[in-house]
């Protein structure tokens, strides 16, 4: 990629590039093209065939494997910064807008449904902050398996806008768990507890409309972010000094990665786009494979290895000084996708289930919640740590973003009850 410098200066009349943030109902959101290449594009092994494999002898790469390290925190925080859920306030500020200027009948309470590891909360989060609305705390697990009702009796002033931001943390699957939740849906449909905007995970949603119906035609996800949206997202993460002269390129190639900074008909580079297709759309999937593909040579290292093949070595830039060795940012092509252990047995199919379904689980409901002895769900858990495909997120145990695509994926062939995304 080489990230072209602007423009000096724009004319006052002239519209600001598009944000690649956008709130759509739930029925439109679009997964990423290309179409009727899903299949073959959702194993992150077929990324080789993109980048110019297939019936084609195979050439060595560019840069092996080996050659390359992983970029300092810093260089990375430069590249690709961590996301900062703030800059999806605007763009629920806008779809929201008229609802909260005069709520239709019916409407009283707004859903805002998210994508694991798309910062649903932390995104109402701040929208209420922004518009002094109370926030509403999840009950606690006693309140949940008691389905105490205080909970709902001290709900904020029904004149005053609120906001839940995690639904999924308000009812379990357990047959002492879900009366809470149902008693809230209840009262929100109903107008009772005035207006105010619930968000939640798009797994418990898919749970909890097969609990209580929930006619919410308007509800709201955030948009898939297809190739163009991810390559402008990419583009607008470039910190760094230099970035005129930045170049990320393909490792097992050469070839350059364009990233687009603006609203240009520029063709999205097929690793990009692949990128978007293999996360479906999620942000946060997407930006971590990212993350772990960029890779540096060591700083002796300034030009192309005599055993490059002449015709990907003309493409290739001339030697740089010891000071630019870096604007040069190699993309790796090897597969980082936790690995599920083969013999995992229904112990961890119900494990990696049940905490998609809430988003997430503290271990000690676990043994109540699963059909599994504690000892063996605390094994299980164990070997999913240490392959990277569960983590602990303050005090519960979640699906992490390296595996999510993984696991998924894992779960939809076995049938179970999965997203809609």
């Amino acid at each position: 990629m080489s990230i072209e410098k602007h423009p000096p200066a724009q004319p006052q009349d002239s519209a600001p590039p598009p944000t690649p943030w956008q709130f759509v109902r739930l029925g439109d959101y679009r997964l990423p093209g290309p179409l009727g290449a899903t299949a073959a594009l959702e194993r992150w092994a077929s990324l080789k065939r993109i980048f110019g494999r297939g019936s084609e002898p195979e050439l060595p790469p560019v840069k092996a494997e080996a050659d390359l390290r992983a970029l300092s925190q810093s260089r990375l925080q430069n590249l690709a910064r961590p996301i900062d859920w703030r800059c999806a306030v605007p763009a629920l500020n806008a779809v929201l807008a008229e609802w909260q200027q005069a709520a239709p009948v019916g409407e009283a309470v707004r859903f805002v449904i998210g994508q694991p590891h798309c910062g649903h909360a932390q995104i109402l989060a701040q929208w209420a902050a922004d518009h002094r609305a109370a926030v509403v705390e999840a009950p606690s697990v006693d309140r949940l398996l008691g389905d105490d009702g205080r909970w709902l009796d001290d709900w904020p002033a029904a004149d005053r806008l609120w906001v839940l931001p995690n639904l999924e943390q308000c009812y379990l699957r357990h047959a002492d768990g879900l009366g809470l939740v149902r008693s809230l849906l209840e009262r929100a449909a109903s107008g009772a507890l005035g207006r105010g905007v619930i968000g939640c995970d798009s797994w418990a949603w898919a749970y909890l409309r097969r609990v209580w119906p929930l006619p919410q035609p308007a509800a709201l996800t955030l948009q898939a972010f297809d190739g163009p949206r991810l390559s402008r997202y990419l583009a607008e993460l470039v910190s760094c000094p230099g970035r005129d002269c930045l170049h990320f390129r393909n490792a097992t190639t050469g070839k350059e990665l364009r990233l687009e900074p603006g609203s240009g008909d520029a063709e999205v580079s097929p690793e990009v786009n692949y990128l978007a297709v293999h996360s479906r759309g999620n942000i946060g999937v997407a930006l971590h494979s990212w993350r772990s593909a960029l890779r540096a040579v060591p700083e002796q290292e300034q030009q192309v290895q005599p055993e490059a093949p002449a015709e990907v070595a003309a493409s290739l830039p001339a030697a740089v000084p010891d000071a630019e060795v870096d604007d040069i940012v190699w993309v790796s092509t090897a597969l980082r996708e936790p690995v599920l252990p083969a013999e995992g047995g229904e112990a961890m199919v119900f494990l990696l289930h049940g905490l998609l379904l809430h988003n997430g689980l503290p271990a000690s409901l676990l043994p109540e919640l699963l059909p599994q002895p504690r000892h063996r769900i605390a094994s299980c858990l164990l070997e999913l740590q240490a392959l990277g495909v569960v983590v602990m997120a303050g005090e519960r145990w979640q699906v992490s973003v390296a595996a999510y695509s993984v696991v998924r994926e894992f779960l939809r062939r076995r049938g179970f009850l999965r997203d809609d995304f």
